[in-house]
């Protein structure tokens, strides 16, 4: 791909609308001027991964402006795709990749589309997307069938609280009763109650996700981490052998 010329691309950075993610794309370009919440993210991963990822696959799942999906070819993975539905930001992922110069495919996907891509992967990055779904287990399912090896998520998140209680009746036939359960909830989010943002649809607690994620495949898990209050960070591996140091997520 041919890179963009310094002042052509500063002019086309300007006039791209707003930036979510800052991206830096060199000869002191940045697409934003102040640091953002998913460089935070980024130094929390970086060290759980190879420094070299010797041509593994990823796919950047709701990708935005495609900062995980650059720093991981960066770091050496072979195919990586992203997926994002809105244009605005399918259109920044695009004019990174090609300032960069960088072998990244993009599609016009939306993360309950998983089911159209062909292939499997061996990273699936999922940031900033499960709260955002209608459907998250469905989803999720999807992601296990494309995943291989290792799953990124990030989300809101209940906080953990003592007094967090849901009862409901749980137990084997027989004897089934009403019971306080503590963890592994998910509170469904009505209209715009979180943020004003009426994308948003569920807000899980950690052992909802951790849960969910169980019954997709993964079987091996990091510590969850909480890089800001009510965000939740999580590494999942199919296997014991997964390219990624779980223990180092901190």
């Amino acid at each position: 791909m041919t890179r963009i010329v310094r002042d052509e691309l500063r002019q086309r950075v300007a006039s791209a609308g707003w930036w979510y993610q800052r991206i830096d794309l060199g000869d002191g370009i940045c697409t934003a001027d102040e640091p953002r919440y998913h460089e935070i993210v980024w130094q929390r991963i970086e060290p759980t991964l190879p420094r070299r990822l010797g041509g593994a696959t990823v796919l950047d799942v709701g990708c935005n402006a495609g900062y995980f999906a650059i720093e991981l070819k960066r770091r050496g993975a072979g195919r990586v795709l992203g997926i994002e539905p809105v244009r605005l930001h399918l259109e920044q992922a695009i004019l990174c990749r090609d300032a960069l110069g960088l072998d990244i495919e993009y599609l016009p996907l939306d993360a309950h589309e998983l089911a159209t891509i062909d292939g499997t992967f061996d990273v699936v990055v999922f940031t900033g997307i499960l709260y955002h779904l209608k459907s998250p287990l469905l989803v999720l399912e999807q992601l296990g069938r494309l995943c291989r090896d290792l799953v990124v998520v990030e989300t809101e998140c209940i906080l953990e609280d003592a007094r967090n209680v849901v009862h409901a009746r749980q137990g084997p036939p027989g004897a089934v009763v009403p019971t306080a359960c503590r963890r592994g909830c998910m509170k469904f989010v009505e209209g715009a109650e979180l943020n004003g943002d009426p994308s948003n649809w569920w807000i899980p607690d950690t052992e909802c996700v951790v849960g969910m994620l169980r019954s997709t495949g993964f079987r091996f898990f990091s510590s969850p981490v909480y890089p800001t209050e009510g965000r939740l960070l999580l590494l999942a591996a199919k296997s014991e052998s997964t390219m990624a140091d779980l223990s180092a997520l901190r």
